[in-house]
């Protein structure tokens, strides 16, 4: 189920006012009061967006609630960086009664091969949260296809985007992202009729795998994969220009509240086998440039993470792996009887692994790193974020030396009362929720 349940209420006046005001004299509000939100802006609306201008779309904004979608559709999502999204947190949240989504052509036989398994994995997850292993472990046991729900929040023209990716573009092959696209058409549809841009031409996509290799567990590698020919030169020419400090005050640009500075050093790293769960912590940082596997990989290639929590416990180890191997069964199985490849996405488990290529600038790296290298983090994301740290040092030691954990780079600790105690900065913890 999706539902609007904000939206700016003048938008269409505001996207009309917009269109008017950049060719007409007169102050903003006497613009504004010109329109009425009737036909007359319509037309305008959709002559100015027949002519490529559609920024004046980004005035009128939307908020949704997404109930009963699957895990798969809230992961497209939050890959469109321009919007704002609340996700429920596997972490804390138990999802043993969650559902999940069925794609609509299977039927007979594999319709209840399909459903008995999905049953099973829930039956293993719930097994796992009531051995005590951490819900945030068990999870890597649930498929794919398992119901959640989420907000989402973007202006119309962000809108527009994800409506013509989901029904016509690169993610249309799957029927469950077409029907969530056609409800987002109507409500853009409901403001502005008949203005949706056309799709873009010659999007290409990855062809869906067709094979599906044994499970087996696999170990994160972080990889340093592109830098600055010369950061620290081209770091001080941009604190030169700045004028806001010398060449050897790189701590105290790293603790700056606008360290603009950083942005003109970027990096990128290859991240290999991260679990699906772990691509959205990832995702969540939108000031990057993200590149993921194609999501039939993590079936296809059928590696997966294995927590410490479980590889202790002989039993939970058991149960874990054993999951693994059903699930691979059944997904060859359901293959040979007919199972379409763009589904096998459905058929993975939140604990297969796919790789990444990140880009961030040293402004966002910063950011990442005062989050993901936190005790309080996820570990996981974690494991992968002081791997990148490690990597930044050994390139530039000058400055990365300065990055870490919240506590580190700015003598507060976010987590609250949650707080893990231990500061790395070695300064009394001073939670965010005291600091003034």
């Amino acid at each position: 189920m999706i539902r609007i349940i904000a939206s700016t209420s003048p938008g269409k006046r505001v996207c009309a006012a917009a269109a008017r005001l950049s060719t007409r004299e007169g102050m903003a509000l006497s613009v504004f009061e010109s329109s009425d939100g009737g036909e007359r802006d319509e037309k305008l609306i959709k002559k100015v967006m027949s002519s490529g201008h559609r920024s004046l779309l980004e005035h009128q904004s939307f908020s949704f609630a997404l109930d009963g979608v699957s895990v798969f559709v809230e992961q497209c999502l939050i890959e469109f960086r321009l919007s704002s999204f609340t996700v429920k947190s596997r972490r804390y949240v138990d999802f043993k009664s969650a559902g999940y989504y069925t794609p609509g052509y299977l039927k007979g036989e594999a319709l209840e091969l399909y459903t008995s398994s999905m049953n099973s994995l829930f039956g293993d997850y719930a097994k796992l949260v009531d051995m005590g292993i951490p819900r945030e472990d068990a999870r890597f046991l649930l498929p794919y296809c398992f119901y959640s729900s989420m907000y989402l929040t973007c202006n119309a023209r962000e809108l527009a985007h994800i409506i013509n990716a989901f029904t016509t573009g690169r993610l249309s092959a799957y029927d469950e992202i077409r029907k969530v696209g056609s409800e987002l058409s109507k409500a853009f549809e409901g403001v502005f009729p008949d203005t949706l841009e056309a799709p873009a031409l010659d999007c290409r996509v990855r062809a869906p795998e067709k094979s599906i290799e044994t499970p087996r567990v696999c170990d994160q590698r972080v990889i340093l994969m592109g830098e600055p020919r010369n950061a620290d030169e081209l770091l001080r020419q941009a604190v030169s220009f700045s004028g806001r400090f010398s060449s050897d005050e790189m701590e105290l640009l790293v603790k700056d509240a606008r360290p603009r500075e950083l942005e003109c050093l970027s990096y990128t790293f290859l991240i290999k086998n991260i679990s699906q769960s772990c691509v959205t912590h990832f995702a969540r940082h939108r000031i990057q440039s993200p590149m993921f596997e194609s999501p039939s990989a993590a079936i296809s290639k059928n590696l997966y993470v294995l927590p410490e929590s479980i590889a202790a416990d002989s039993r939970a180890l058991q149960i874990y792996n054993s999951a693994f191997n059903r699930n691979t069964q059944t997904a060859r199985k359901l293959m040979t009887m007919g199972l379409n490849p763009d589904d096998l996405v459905y058929l993975s488990l939140s604990g297969n692994t796919i790789d990444a290529l990140i880009t961030m600038n040293a402004r966002e790296l910063r950011h990442f790193m005062n989050l993901r290298t936190c005790e309080r983090a996820q570990w996981e994301i974690r494991n992968a974020a002081n791997s990148m740290l490690e990597a930044l040092i050994a390139s530039y030691p000058g400055l990365f030396r300065y990055y870490g954990p919240s506590c580190m780079t700015l003598g507060r600790c976010p987590e609250g009362r949650l707080s893990c105690g231990h500061p790395k900065s070695g300064a009394p913890i001073i939670p965010e929720d005291r600091a003034e």
